[in-house]
């Protein structure tokens, strides 16, 4: 009977070898007519740019139902933001020849994508097939080898646990991979651009001139940035996950439409933009890096913020408003004090405990933006983790 059980199992795994999913398409390349080297550079942009349209009709029409996660009113656009519309485009199209030029020299070529496609599939199924085996014989023995895989991977045969890694875990794992290292990429090489006088003066200020970002202004950035910064990351991350040609379409497309919407100047909640669900880095959090009192928060780009988190360069956008009105509304009020003639004596008193509050450190975990606020010469400095700890909070 056990016999019987395990070549029924076995019958079944065989069966399954010569499955494929649904994502997957035997043929030469995924769109008839174009190469899919060429689909990975060329879908990217078509995003991009429709993308870009889809917000600026929103920004356009604005519709009531839209309009209430609108970030900032339209006419800061036009006041707040230090180049034309026209400027940016040109410079997001030079950005896009480019990665397309620097995907042709890289980029596997439609041989290797031949080969990725057509390879012996089934037999690479049952190369990790005969790992599980061996490796469970090993752990737990072979009486056990069954209930493990079946524990592991919902299945008692290791064909089929195999089958399921192949197209599912392995891929799904290697996109998440791909997201930690364009993530890390990009905040190192980010944070060193607004560190350094010089590249943020030559290079970064490029990109911060929209001080109210929008959608197309995404990939606004000087070429060399540019290349760096966004081409190389999007490279390095495919590269690094060991992904095939088909995968890098995919990756370059959703980082591309993620990247926009992040610049798209709407905080939409999680039912009209899912990403929310699984990526907390949204378009309201890197607002707060656009705005000048934010330059030195919000690095994380585009997917997660645990970079934000590890360096001490996180905040939420709910708290950082709070700290920027009080901040204001603080500054005001010394203003207003220091030109007031009935009370000379305020003023130095005003700037002694100023000094004081200065080199007063921040208590605890979880300050209020007041305490912030009037506790710091300048609230949004941050010197020394235990101040950032106390400004991050628990609410980011």
């Amino acid at each position: 009977m056990t016999a019987f059980a395990n070549a029924t199992l076995t019958a079944t795994g065989l069966a399954k070898l010569n499955q494929t999913p649904f994502y997957f398409q035997a043929q030469p390349s995924v769109v008839p007519g174009i190469s899919d080297t060429h689909l990975s550079l060329a879908l990217p942009i078509v995003i991009y740019w429709v993308t870009s349209l889809f917000y600026h009709l929103l920004d356009t029409l604005q519709l009531p139902i839209t309009e209430k996660y609108r970030l900032h009113e339209p006419e800061e656009v036009t006041k707040r933001n230090r180049v034309g519309v026209t400027r940016v485009v040109v410079m997001v199209v030079v950005q896009q020849i480019i990665q397309t030029v620097l995907g042709l020299l890289l980029l596997d070529d439609d041989v290797v994508g031949l080969k990725q496609t057509f390879a012996d599939h089934p037999a690479k199924i049952t190369s990790i097939a005969a790992f599980l085996r061996s490796t469970t014989d090993t752990l737990v023995g072979p009486s056990l080898q069954s209930s493990v895989t079946k524990l592991l991977f919902g299945s008692q045969d290791a064909l089929s646990a195999a089958w399921w890694l192949y197209w599912w875990g392995i891929p799904t794992a290697q996109f998440w991979f791909a997201f930690f290292v364009m993530d890390a990429w990009q905040y190192m090489l980010h944070r060193l651009f607004h560190e350094s006088r010089f590249l943020y003066r030559h290079f970064h200020s490029h990109h911060h001139r929209l001080y109210v970002p929008y959608a197309f202004g995404a990939l606004y950035n000087h070429p060399v940035e540019g290349l760096l910064l966004d081409s190389g990351g999007a490279v390095i991350s495919h590269a690094a996950s060991l992904m095939t040609l088909r995968q890098g379409i995919l990756l370059f497309t959703f980082s591309t439409l993620k990247t926009v919407a992040d610049h798209g100047g709407y905080a939409f909640p999680w039912y009209l933009d899912p990403l929310h669900l699984l990526f907390p880095n949204c378009a309201e959090y890197h607002d707060v890096h656009h705005q000048m009192t934010g330059l030195r928060y919000n690095y994380s780009q585009p997917f997660f913020v645990h970079f934000d988190v590890l360096f001490g360069t996180r905040i939420s956008a709910e708290k950082f408003q709070k700290m920027k009105k009080l901040a204001e509304a603080k500054r005001a009020a010394e203003k207003q004090q220091a030109i007031s003639p009935a009370n000379g004596n305020g003023t130095a008193n005003g700037n002694g405990s100023g000094a004081a509050a200065e080199k007063q450190q921040l208590k605890g975990k979880d300050a209020s933006p007041a305490e912030i606020v009037a506790k710091t010469n300048d609230p949004f400095t941050t010197s020394d983790k235990q101040s950032y700890a106390a400004k991050a909070g628990s609410s980011t």
